[in-house]
Order: structure tokens, then sequence, then C-alpha cells
């Protein structure tokens, strides 16, 4: 039994769907979008590693760096290794077609973040698309994702997560398209496209984007369709896509470089603990429940508030199919998400990949409690409640719109770049400064970031030979014989000039 293919009839609701229900849950999504997402995306402050992705892919559209040899700046980075380089080059059109603006960084998020949602919903519809009750579900399954560790945060501020979601979504979809019918050749293409997406998101992010290999397995774990035979081949011939694609590029001297400047620089470093110890376990467990907590307790809502709407599921067919679905969303997230409670370092965002997943598993088990609860209300109180939720979404709007172009958290740290670049750079061509550094002022990172992203200035170590002008913090402690204060305040930090 296909499981798109659940009797057209079964899961409705005795009384017809309500426009109005679905109008208040739009609206939900939309005050979650404004107030997780657009409120930090007004904002000028942008994350560390957002703005090191910006800067290079800005660089790319100007010519400095390679696609296998991105550079950051200068003197840090200059041949950035840190992470495999595709989502770098794409943004890099972005700013070809439209010139360096900070709109640029904002966009191209906004963008993966849209796309990313739309997947979803496409991998929902697949599977859920004949079950009346769940095909209305859409607007709850985002919201729970949105809601969900940071997810809206790292689209906010340009996570490479946020396109690896984009290809990994897309190669799951794939391979439930692959089982959506009995042609063979239609089935090898989907898993081809899989393996290709799959491929794409390795090159995004690295090996934390191969969890689609699973979905194959998972697929059959859940619904025993296909057989496990086929379940196996498939994934063989996913697996043999990436291979082949990457022993290609390993057979080009550019290609071969990056992944051991990658591996080298990234990989072994990591599992080696090198690059930090806040993860693996209970300390990365406490971060994966900790990420999941707001969708977890939204659904413990819903069915608190909705308990007298609740009712046993008569059709055993449907309850079965629906529990299937549970697994498969569930099984999914867990791949996505189980591998980095092994990794020496963990951060929350690592998580966003794997979030939509559980989300859709929560969802088909609150959704219908949710729609009988809103549909069993009074059309007077629902005209009220869609009236109520409009006007919060105006305020949503309004408050959005207040904060446009704020400095936002890191406001200290843009002021003071502002202020090195209106002394270092001239003002008839370009900034492409670099300035010397005493003490700690070169340990911050976010310094050098935003100096690279808004001014292309670079901040060279404070070994290297000395420049024209020199930022030095409280603990520095070489002599600054031939330095002059400039007299520009970058507290707290000093800015001075040779001669």
């Amino acid at each position: 039994m296909e499981v798109t293919n659940t009797r057209a009839g079964a899961g409705d609701d005795p009384a017809s769907p309500r426009p109005r229900v679905a109008a208040v849950l739009w609206l939900i999504v939309a005050i979650a979008i404004c107030l997780k997402l657009l409120l930090d995306v007004v904002q000028q402050s942008f994350f560390l590693d957002g703005l090191i992705y910006a800067s290079i892919a800005r660089n790319l559209a100007e010519g400095v760096g390679t696609f296998w040899a991105p550079q950051f700046s200068k003197t840090l980075f200059p041949v950035f290794a840190e992470h495999p380089p595709l989502m770098m080059w794409l943004q890099s059109f972005a700013f070809r077609l439209f010139g360096d603006t900070v709109i640029i960084d904002k966009l191209f998020s906004l963008t993966t973040f849209a796309a990313s949602l739309a997947i979803i919903a496409m991998i929902w519809l697949r599977l859920n698309g004949a079950d009346a009750e769940l095909r209305r579900g859409i607007p709850f399954v985002m919201v729970l994702t949105i809601i969900a560790g940071r997810f809206a945060w790292g689209f906010a501020n340009g996570l490479l997560e946020n396109l690896l979601i984009v290809f990994t979504s897309l190669a799951v979809f794939c391979v439930v398209a692959a089982y959506d019918g009995q042609s063979t050749g239609r089935r090898l293409c989907f898993l081809v496209a899989a393996g290709l997406l799959t491929a794409l998101a390795l090159m995004t992010k690295g090996p934390v984007g191969l969890f689609p290999l699973a979905a194959p397995g998972i697929y059959w774990l859940s619904f025993r369709r296909p057989t496990l035979v086929v379940a196996l081949v498939d994934t063989v011939t996913i697996g043999a896509v990436i291979v082949g694609l990457f022993a290609v590029m390993w057979s080009m001297e550019g290609p071969r470089g990056t992944i051991e400047r990658y591996v080298s620089a990234q990989i072994l470093t990591s599992l080696s603990g090198e690059r930090g110890h806040n993860g693996s376990g209970i300390a990365a467990l406490r971060t994966f429940v900790r990420v999941n907590a707001y969708p977890l307790l939204l659904t413990a809502v819903v069915f608190f508030i909705g308990r007298r709407a609740a009712r046993p599921l008569q059709d055993g067919t449907l309850r079965r199919d629906r529990m299937n679905r549970i697994v498969f969303f569930s099984l999914t997230g867990f791949s996505a998400s189980l591998p980095l409670l092994l990794a020496p370092r963990v951060s929350s965002f690592y998580f966003n990949p794997s979030l939509p997943y559980f989300a859709a598993g929560l969802a088909i088990v609150c959704t219908p409690v949710l729609w009988r609860m809103l549909s069993g209300l009074p059309e007077r109180l629902l005209r009220k409640t869609q009236w109520l939720l409009a006007g919060l979404l105006g305020l949503s709007l309004f408050w959005v719109v207040f904060h446009l172009g704020q400095p936002g958290q890191y406001s200290v740290t843009i002021d003071n770049a502002e202020k090195v670049a209106s002394e270092v750079c001239s003002p008839q061509v370009p900034c492409d400064a670099i300035v010397s550094t005493c003490g700690s002022v070169h340990g911050d990172w976010l310094f050098h970031a935003y100096l690279q992203r808004n001014f292309r200035i670079s901040l060279d170590d404070p070994a290297a030979p000395q420049h024209d002008y020199l930022l030095a913090s409280d603990d520095c402690a070489l002599g600054m014989t031939g330095y002059r204060e400039t007299g520009v305040s970058v507290a707290p930090y000093r800015l001075l000039r040779r001669g």
C-alpha cells in the first residue's frame, strides 16, 4: 500500500474545514517569522561565522581568492580551509549582480529560509497529502520548526547550516519521491538526484551533510517498503554517486588541495578535541534536549488545552500509517543529530538540520487535536482570535520596522570598526589597509570580521612587521616608539599612527 494513497476520506473532520482556522494558524506563522527571524535580520549585527562567509563571498565576487582557495583577509585565513567553499561561492553571485551591500547578506539568508520551509512543506505533503487532517497541518509544522532551538537565529545570521538544510531536505524529498511510484527508471533518477544533493551538502559543511544516505533504510524501516534489499541497493546507489563525484574532484589539483586542507584544518582537529571540548556525552545531550524543548512544550500545551477535543482514532489503517510517518520523521531527525552527540565540540545550531523532522513528527501527533479544538470554537470567538492575531502581527511588523538598521548587540564593535575605517581608509579609493596589532586585540575575532566585511581592513599578527597604523590593547607589552595617538576613541583599544 502506498503511503500517499491512504483513503481520501480518512481523517476528515465531521465538519468541513473552516478557512478561519487556517487563517489563525497562518497568522501565528507570520508572527513567529517576524519575532524569531526578521527582528534579527533587519539589524546590523551579524554572527561572527556569517560575517566571515559573507566576506569571503564578497571577495570571490571581486576576484580575491578562488573557489578552491577562498580568502577571508590578507592576514587571517588568506586561504580559508575551515569549511568547504560552496555556500560562499553561491553567495558571491549575488554580490556580482548587486554589488557590495550588507543587504545581500540578509537576503541570501532569507532566500535559504524560504526554500527550506518550502521543501519541508513538500516532504510533509508527499507523505501526508491524502490524510485530510494532516494535509492542513503545514502551518503548525512551520511554527514548531521556527521556534525550535536556534533554527530561525541561524537563518538570520548567515550560517552554513542554512544551505545545508536546503540540500539535505531536498535529498530526503528525492528519496521519498523515489518510492512514490512503481517505475524503476523514475526511482533511479530520484536516487541519483539525492546523491548529487548529498554531495552538495558535503561541499557546504562536510560530513554532517551525509545523513540523507540513511533515508532509504529509514523509509524501509518505517513503511516496510520497498524491500530491504532494494533499500540497501538504493543506499549504495546514493553513496556511489557521492564517491564518484568526489573521485573526479580528487583527480584535479585544486579540489584535492581544498579537501586536504579542510581535513587537516577542521575535521582532524575537531575530532581530536583541539578546537574545543563543549560537546560529547551529557553536555551534547543537554544541548539536544534544549533545542527541541519549545516544540515539545508547545505540543504538550496543545494536548493539555485540547484534551477534551482529542479522541481515539477509530480507523486502524490510518492510525498505523500515521505512526509509520512519525517513525520516519523521528528517525530522520535522529540520523541528522545523533552523530553530533559523539563529537568533541557541539554548538546548538549544529542541530538545525534535524529540527524540521522532529517538528514534523510532533505535528503529526498533535495537529488533529489542534484542528478539532479550533474547529469546535464558536465562529464569533474564532473571528475575535483572528483579529487579535492580526493586531499582534501588525505590532510585530511595527517592532521589526522600529529596529530597521539599528546596530543590535554588537553595536560597540560596529562603531569601533567605523571609527578605525574613518582614520585608516582614504575616501577616494576602496579601502584595502592592513593594521598592526599588539596584545589581545588580535584575538578579537568579531573585530576582525567587521573590519573585513564592512571596510576590507585586515588586522595583522603582533609578530608581523609593523604597518602605518597600530591597534593596541591594554595588555600590549611592546614599546610603541615611533607611534603617536590618533585621537580616535576605540575603547577598549587604542589606535596609533606611525610618525
